[in-house]
């Protein structure tokens, strides 16, 4: 997507929400791993406090606040959402996160 945006004859001169062909949860993403990798994969959802306290650990706690409140607003379905920049920017349809898992699995295994 950033090659095809930075060398696009005309800039497109827009921010793009990039998502692939259908929404996922925290959850779905997990089952797509687990069934790609063969290996159990699974979400565990933490408090926001929980997420504020770990993001303070490596960051300014008032930046560590706004990244918990945006995940618990993702994990509320805030961005529950699709778009067509993909096939605008490409020309090609959005490769499911299945398919994506597919073809960089060798990528996630280790020994």
């Amino acid at each position: 997507m950033a090659a095809h945006a930075l060398t696009a004859p005309t800039p497109p001169n827009t921010d793009w929400i990039l998502t692939g062909p259908q929404a996922l949860s925290y959850d779905a993403v997990a089952a797509v791993l687990t069934e790609v990798t063969g290996r159990p994969v699974r979400h565990r959802s933490v408090s926001v406090e929980e997420m504020r306290a770990r993001h303070a650990r490596v960051m300014p706690p008032e930046f560590a606040t706004v990244l918990a409140d945006v995940d618990r607003r993702i994990a509320d379905g805030a961005e529950d959402r699709t778009t067509d920049a993909v096939a605008r920017l490409t020309g090609r349809p959005p490769r499911s996160f299945t398919t994506y898992a597919e073809d960089n699995s060798g990528a996630a295994t280790t020994s």
